[in-house]
């Protein structure tokens, strides 16, 4: 696969439902760094804790 450029990362929360009026039971980190496949490739208990890891995740190199 060719280097599309820098990993991206972004963090959604995950709820039982797709309803967002339910709680938020924990967060993924999803890789968006190809849009048409993108992958959870962490889940978390709390934001702060996917936020680090997303964060770490697009320092990484290839």
């Amino acid at each position: 696969m060719p280097k599309s450029g820098p990993k991206q990362a972004r963090v959604e929360p995950i709820r039982d439902a797709e309803d967002i009026n339910l709680p938020v039971t924990g967060w993924h980190v999803i890789d968006e760094t190809d849009p048409s496949n993108e992958v959870v490739i962490s889940e978390h208990e709390t934001e702060a804790e996917a936020i680090r890891v997303a964060e770490e995740f697009e320092q990484q190199e290839e």
